[in-house]
């Protein structure tokens, strides 16, 4: 193994986060013809669906509820393959399975409301649509609770040398070589997006904390300008997974800037302190121009 590969195999997992809910959605195939009718259409061209639960707060709160933790999987974890599997620090995998298990229970209990009250809302909808109804486009309780789930795996990097079928030497050594070549490209990926997190962050900030007018009045910026800056400068000591020294250097000048940062306020309160802080953030974007991804 390379030296990136054994670094990166004892420092990080893969992860792969699933979440499936149920749309409610059904193709509706006679309103599918209409559409192609009414447009003049000689090939199928529009696809019409119903909505089975249209207006049922409950059940976009799942999907909402859904999305918001797929969201911060996404913002707690790094790149690795195109789909599935996410690269997580070692460090922070019992902090990010402690908030997932919240998650998911806060998940879990939406979808359970909404299960138990799932036969009432359709006998309901039974009332409200009149001819419109059809039983047969709802599926059963059973059916139902196959619809929704909530699901993660957790496995550790695989190493070059992890190729586990009889093959003669030279095709191991050109596996192996493609195996190394694959690595070194995602962890350059997921640099790449450590780097870009840190630059949209100072971005924001420098943008934000500029003056608003010619008299000096502050631009409008919310408390999380700042706490978000602040979980950055963790996170990354973590992200960092092939201990870049640029980005060391580059998340350190942040910390550094934020340390007398106390209450978000004090930036808009005082001129002075506001602009000391977005020149030292400017300096760091002038600093690390043309390094990692900038």
């Amino acid at each position: 193994m390379s030296e990136i590969d054994i670094g990166i195999h004892s420092s990080s997992v893969l992860v792969e986060l699933n979440i499936r809910c149920w749309s409610a959605k059904k193709r509706d195939k006679q309103a599918s013809a209409d559409m192609d009718i009414n447009q003049g259409c000689t090939e199928e061209v529009y696809e019409g669906y119903k909505r089975l639960f249209a207006g049922n707060e409950l059940l976009k709160d799942i999907s909402k509820k859904a999305s918001k933790i797929r969201a911060w999987h996404t913002e707690s974890t790094l790149p690795w393959s195109d789909k599935g599997p996410r690269l997580l620090p070692t460090k922070t995998f019992f902090e990010y399975k402690k908030e997932l298990s919240r998650q998911k229970a806060d998940w879990e209990k939406l979808t359970q409301q909404f299960l138990s009250e799932y036969t009432s809302l359709v006998t309901k909808l039974a009332y409200s649509l009149g001819r419109a109804y059809d039983p047969n486009e709802y599926p059963t309780i059973d059916e139902l609770k196959d619809k929704f789930s909530f699901s993660y795996s957790v496995t550790p990097m695989p190493t070059s040398g992890d190729f586990r079928i009889d093959i003669g030497n030279q095709a191991m050594k050109e596996l192996g070589d493609h195996y190394e070549q694959v690595i070194q490209d995602r962890v350059a990926s997921a640099m790449k997006t450590a780097w870009v997190r840190l630059h949209k962050q100072l971005e924001q900030m420098s943008e934000r904390l500029a003056d608003g007018d010619a008299e000096g009045n502050h631009k409008t910026f919310r408390d999380t300008l700042v706490s978000n800056a602040k979980d950055l400068v963790t996170s990354l000591k973590h992200f960092n997974i092939n201990n870049d020294p640029n980005l060391e250097k580059a998340r350190l000048a942040l910390a550094d800037t934020l340390n007398d940062v106390h209450d978000p306020q004090d930036l808009r309160d005082f001129r002075p302190e506001r602009l000391k802080v977005k020149n030292k953030v400017d300096d760091i974007l002038d600093k690390f121009k043309g390094v990692g991804s900038w």
